[in-house]
């Protein structure tokens, strides 16, 4: 019995051994058909040499020595790892209210954790969290758990929580003497948004995002989604200077064209949702390099009632208008030169973010500018482009791989086969 044990410890060292070489050498896949994130065609035969976490070299027909370790997705399209804009990764399926009253933000990073690992299998190997649902810090233990090996999941940048004025973007519907959980970090007139964002900046937050409009404040219309504004000019340009002074980008919630131009004039980064724009306002975003984040599926599950636990008869017919105006808006934006990117808004499904993609094929985007939004321009939205969203030398070693064509048809993305994260195979079907 004791050589048996003392034989069981030599193999397990041995074993061990053997895992620290192989993790310093380098690992190449054969790709049979290849894109590289910024291109308009597709190459064949690619090899892709990765050592540790980043990509050594990418050739198409590259050589690979006799014993070198191989990864053979020959048979199969190779893509950069996809990247969602706009997610929400500590809201889960259910009643909205329910969670922000019921759970406790421990409960919902438990959750989180365990949709973010769904969410990376899907191929997202980054997201872009854009507001944490008064879940505390939930998103930023997440970010940094994921980073050091301890959960995994894709890498997250987070907002925490979203700038707002006071009366927007909170519960509804309850007595004002009760106090309900925070959604939003509350801040009027300049000197007060300077001191919130400030506040989101020592807290750990890698971009701000503020309400423009607030669902919540005020509705102007019965027959689709309205907001009420929340801030002046002054108070915009304050947060988007702060935020800009300390290197972090702004997303502006938008539904309205006017709240969109105050935005653009503010100098913010991207407009998320922009229901309702023109394409004057897009010819604008073009002109001053401001992304659109259209976040299509959101708005029809709403409509569909597979959001929130369900949805009433009178909302069904605002949130079907909406839907329809939306379309119409994202196909505007689709004449002009805007930089359009991947965001799905969604949450009841996680690691069902490619169907985003669909509906932009659906409406008219071209199959290489769809996947360029989910990768190469979400990548430079984030401000991530030296790093990920593209397969080049250098980057990270972000790569998933799927059976067929997905631009002939982009459903093949709901099944993807292989995910590899920095270097580490993370799903091989």
């Amino acid at each position: 019995m004791k050589k048996y044990f003392i034989t069981l410890i030599f193999l397990i060292i041995h074993s061990n051994l053997n895992f620290a070489q192989s993790a310093s050498q380098s690992v190449f896949i054969k790709a049979g058909k290849f894109f590289d994130g910024k291109s308009n065609t597709l190459r064949n035969n690619v090899v892709i040499e990765v050592k540790d976490k980043k990509i050594i070299s990418v050739k198409e027909n590259g050589e690979i020595g006799k014993d070198a370790a191989v990864i053979d997705l020959s048979k199969k399209t190779v893509l950069p790892g996809l990247i969602d804009t706009h997610i929400h990764i500590a809201l889960h399926a259910g009643n909205y209210d329910a969670q922000m009253l019921r759970e406790t933000p421990e409960y919902r990073t438990l959750y989180a954790a365990a949709n973010a690992k769904i969410t990376l299998e899907s191929g997202v190997t980054t997201v872009r969290d854009v507001g944490n649902e008064g879940a505390g810090f939930a998103d930023v233990a997440l970010r940094d758990a994921i980073n050091k090996g301890i959960a995994i999941g894709p890498r997250i940048l987070t907002c925490i929580q979203p700038v707002s004025s006071t009366g927007s973007y909170d519960l509804v519907g309850y007595s004002p003497y009760l106090r309900t959980p925070t959604i939003a970090y509350i801040a009027d007139g300049p000197v007060e948004v300077r001191k919130k964002v400030r506040q989101l900046i020592k807290e750990g937050a890698d971009l701000i995002k503020v309400y423009m409009e607030s669902y919540e404040k005020k509705q102007y219309r019965d027959d689709i989604l309205t907001g009420g504004k929340n801030y002046t000019k002054e108070e915009l340009e304050a947060l988007v200077d702060e935020a800009h002074r300390a290197g972090l980008k702004v997303a502006a919630h938008v539904y309205a064209d006017e709240s969109a131009r105050e935005a653009i004039d503010a100098g913010v980064d991207s407009i998320e949702h922009g229901l309702y724009l023109t394409e004057e306002t897009f010819n604008l975003m073009a002109k001053k390099n401001v992304y659109y984040v259209p976040t299509l599926l959101v708005y029809q599950m709403w409509r569909d009632g597979d959001l929130f636990g369900g949805i009433s008869p009178q909302d069904k017919i605002k949130l079907t208008n909406t839907c329809e105006e939306h379309i119409k808006t994202f196909k505007r934006a689709l004449k002009t030169g805007v930089k359009i990117c991947f965001g799905t808004d969604t949450f009841e499904l996680p690691g069902t973010n490619s169907r985003e993609i669909e509906l932009m094929m659906s409406y008219g985007m071209k199959p290489f500018e769809a996947m360029k939004s989910a990768t190469s321009l979400a990548a430079e939205l984030l401000g991530i482009e030296k790093i990920a969203g593209t397969i080049e030398e250098s980057k990270y070693a972000d790569i998933i791989a799927v059976d067929g064509d997905p631009f002939g048809n982009p459903k093949i993305l709901r099944d993807v086969s292989f995910v590899m994260k920095e270097g580490k195979v993370i799903v091989n079907k």
